[in-house]
C-alpha cells in the first residue's frame, strides 16, 4: 500500500481531513491583520490606485530568503508589494507549507501619496471546520454530557 492510498483508508485526502457528515461545515475566521512591510522595495506607489478596502490579495511562502526563513511574500495580482512583518509570519509560513488555504485581502490604505510606511495593511483569514447549528440544539443543553445521545461516534440524525 502506497503513502497516498494509507491516507485515504484514513480519510486523509491530499488537503486534510474529509469530513463526510453534512452536520460540519467551515467558516472564516481571521488570524492576522496587520501593515505589510518593504512597500518601497517593490513599486508600491504603481499600484497603490488600484487598491482599496476589500482588493483580494494573495500570498506565497519564499523558501529562498535570505534574510528571513519565514518570509510570506504578499502579491495584489502578479504584482509584489512586500513581505509580512517577521516577527509574527512564523505561524502563517508553516501553514502555507502544510497547504492551509488562506483568503487575504487590503484592509487598510492610506490615500496620502508621500507615506509609505504603514501605507497598507493586509488582513488574512482561514477556514475552521465548526459544527452546524442542528447538532447544538440537542439535549447537550439540557443534559450532561455523560447522559446525552452520542452524537460524534454514533453519527447525527434528527
Amino acid at each position: 500500500m502506497n503513502r497516498l492510498d494509507f491516507f485515504r483508508t484514513l480519510g486523509l485526502g491530499t488537503t486534510g481531513l474529509i469530513i463526510p457528515n453534512t452536520t460540519w461545515s467551515q467558516k472564516p475566521v481571521k488570524i492576522y491583520d496587520n501593515y505589510i512591510k518593504g512597500l518601497t522595495h517593490y513599486g508600491f506607489a504603481q499600484v497603490r490606485a488600484q487598491l482599496a478596502v476589500g482588493t483580494e490579495l494573495s500570498l506565497k511562502r519564499e523558501l529562498t530568503n535570505q534574510y528571513d526563513s519565514f518570509a510570506v511574500e504578499v502579491y495584489c495580482n502578479q504584482h509584489k508589494l512586500g513581505y509580512l512583518a517577521a516577527y509574527e509570519n512564523i505561524a502563517i509560513a508553516n501553514m502555507l507549507e502544510q497547504g492551509v488555504g488562506f483568503a487575504a485581502f487590503v484592509s487598510k490604505v492610506s490615500s496620502n501619496p508621500d507615506q509609505v510606511y504603514d501605507a497598507l495593511a493586509v488582513e488574512i483569514y482561514t477556514n475552521i471546520v465548526i459544527e452546524t447549528p442542528a447538532i447544538i440544539q440537542t439535549d447537550l443543553l439540557t443534559k450532561r454530557a455523560d447522559d446525552a445521545n452520542d452524537h460524534y461516534r454514533k453519527g447525527f440524525t434528527l
